[in-house]
């Protein structure tokens, strides 16, 4: 065998392996595309049509995969993505889009006939429905939910509801003249005071004033309570189902909870 085929044989080989490992390089390079990447918009409050637009712009792909329902973002919109804006992906990529929906999630209105006060309130919270408000009517039952009410009217159980709606609880109003301890609600914001005053078995009456807010409006959930009246205090009672009424301020340094 001559010098120039044993050169041959031996050569070939770190060749042919060098030519794979490069083309191998070469198509992940491509595969991957190493060098490309695009930086995630932001696509809350956008609608879907939108959306899909601007992915599709960049190469990426736009994919719902929820939908949930507030009144804090535009009814179709986007309200979350996965990748968060500001990341950078690789073309190609699908982008995961949770939509606010334009209607809140219809409910099967639970059975609290004969539930206690306490176990209606945790059931309508459970589910996503409120307390509008707590009625009495005379019954040996002291605080167990006589009736329920929509919009003042009787609802069935089983009869469909909209997720955030508000109803009525009718309850026994005992038979002994039972009255009420007032809570202490200064302090807390709108949705806690309301919340304490439902289990504590009375209404919100009078929201006298909101300090702070000028002539522009504002938003009471923001608010906090500086006075109410009946005052708090352990000879305060009054009967189940009445009112206190309420004085809020923005300014809630000068409140103290």
């Amino acid at each position: 065998m001559t010098a120039g085929k044993r050169f041959f044989l031996i050569i070939a080989p770190v060749v042919l392996v060098a030519l794979i490992l490069l083309g191998a390089w070469l198509w992940l390079g491509a595969y991957t595309r190493h060098d490309e990447k695009e930086e995630v918009p932001d696509l809350r409050t956008k609608d879907l049509a939108e959306a899909t637009r601007i992915l599709e712009g960049m190469g990426l792909h736009a994919e719902v995969i929820d939908s949930v329902y507030t009144d804090e973002a535009p009814k179709g919109s986007v309200v979350d993505q996965d990748p968060d804006s500001g990341k950078f992906v690789k073309p190609d990529r699908t982008v995961y889009l949770v939509m606010n929906a334009s209607q809140p999630k219809m409910l099967n209105m639970p059975n609290l006939v004969d539930l206690s006060k306490r176990q209606a309130v945790s059931v309508l919270e459970i589910i996503g429905l409120k307390v509008a408000e707590v009625q009495y009517r005379p019954d040996p039952c002291l605080d167990c939910v006589l009736a329920q009410l929509y919009k003042g009217k009787p609802i069935a159980a089983e009869a469909r509801i909209r997720k955030g709606e508000s109803v009525t609880l009718v309850l026994g109003q005992g038979q002994k003249g039972e009255r009420v301890q007032v809570p202490d609600v200064r302090g807390m914001g709108f949705e806690e005071m309301k919340a304490v005053l439902t289990l504590a078995s009375l209404n919100l009456g009078l929201v006298v004033e909101v300090k702070g807010c000028g002539n522009s409006g504002c938003d009471t959930a923001l608010a906090r309570v500086a006075r109410q009246f009946p005052t708090p205090g352990p000879e305060d009672r009054i009967s189940p189902g009445g009112m206190v009424d309420v004085w809020l301020t923005m300014d809630t340094t000068a409140v103290e909870p």
